[in-house]
């Protein structure tokens, strides 16, 4: 009763065809194919749970383009993708880099090996998706700048938030950014993740890379809406110092009288999934996103209403950037900052520091020494 509880909710949040990829993807199906006429281009690593449901949702539905090849350390992932989405098995990542019939490669797998396998792809020509992060320590993201700056490249991060109808509609209904602060609040619900999860992998970054990552980078992409910062005031609190990346909360003023906090919460497992509210408010813009399904807008005497069915947090115009770099792409800037931002904090919290100052420059210039 509880999984179908769980099947009919998971069905009024993001429709049929959606839910049931999330299903196939828990269950692995063997028996079920997934049939394609589109011309075959695409490498997937990593086919775990997001890259099965939500990247294979999205590239076997809405892209011009389907899968070619597929890799993961896990070969029961592996082959359970091949077989869903109808692919030849590859025994050997390098395999992906090689082959010349790939353009495209999206990353995946876990988040230590994102720097790596991104580097290779990039050496080797591929258009390349990174999903988030897109580095979990300072030597990876050097050397990730470094090999973007050499090579002519087209790369593309998977933080979808910002690829939300609500912050896109969210960014129209503003007319014009001045020199004034924003004001910003998240509450996040976020998945239990167990002590022996691959999360917990000292290599892996904590929760701070793997998913404070993303509030931190849509800060960055609003405040680039007007100017960014160059000093951070961060202080952050722990609610047990054992366990330092889980139920924190990360509090942010800057130079430009923004004020910023970002709770985590990981109590419990969240029936419908992690569950996020976003509150704003920027000159006589007030706003409050309610886990990206509505949005209301207050504007003076003008009061904005918004639904999102199905719920929308990005990732369709996020996962298709690079076949609709006219219309979607974030700017690369934005992403680099962001992420220069979460290291810098994620080294806080391996320290259980709680009161430092984040200068960009400053940051930059150490990074590139």
């Amino acid at each position: 009763m509880y999984k179908l509880k769980k099947l009919i909710r998971f069905i009024t949040i993001y429709g049929i065809n959606r839910t049931l990829f999330k299903v196939f993807g828990r269950l692995r199906v063997s028996g079920v194919r997934i049939p394609s006429l589109k011309k075959r281009n695409i490498a997937l690593i990593g086919c775990g749970q997001f890259g099965f449901a939500t990247i294979g949702y999205f590239i076997s539905k809405k892209s011009p383009y389907n899968f070619f090849k597929a890799f993961d350390v896990d070969k029961k992932n592996q082959k359970s993708f091949e077989k869903f989405y109808n692919l030849g098995h590859t025994e050997y990542v390098d395999e992906i880099f090689k082959d010349k019939k790939i353009e495209t490669v999206y990353i995946a797998s876990n988040h230590y090996t994102h720097t790596e396998y991104a580097i290779k792809a990039i050496e080797n020509n591929k258009i390349v998706y990174i999903e988030k992060p897109i580095s979990v320590n300072y030597k990876q993201f050097k050397s990730l700048i470094n090999t973007v700056e050499k090579f002519d490249t087209k790369i593309f991060v998977g933080y979808n938030r910002p690829f939300s109808g609500a912050i896109i509609d969210l960014k129209k209904a503003i007319d014009c950014f001045e020199d004034k602060p924003f004001s910003l609040n998240y509450f996040i619900s976020g998945h239990l993740i167990e002590k022996d999860h691959w999360y917990r992998n000292p290599e892996e970054g904590t929760r701070i890379c793997g998913n404070v990552g993303h509030w931190l980078d849509l800060t960055m992409h609003i405040l680039s809406w007007r100017k960014v910062p160059n000093e951070y005031y961060i202080n952050i609190s722990y609610s047990n110092l054992y366990e330092i990346d889980d139920n924190i909360t990360i509090n942010i003023t800057t130079e430009c009288n923004d004020i910023i906090s970002i709770m985590l919460t990981a109590r419990s497992e969240p029936f419908e999934g992690i569950n996020e509210t976003l509150n704003f408010q920027y000159d006589k813009t007030i706003a409050k996103i309610d886990d990206f399904r509505k949005m209301t807008i207050w504007q003076d005497e003008k009061l904005t209403k918004k639904r999102y069915w199905p719920k929308d947090v990005g990732h369709h115009k996020a996962i298709l950037q690079p076949f609709n770099t006219h219309k979607y792409k974030r700017d690369l800037k934005e992403v680099k900052n962001s992420t220069l931002l979460m290291l810098f904090i994620t080294d806080m919290v391996l320290n259980k520091e709680t009161n430092k100052i984040f200068n960009l420059d400053k940051e930059w210039e150490q990074l590139n020494k």
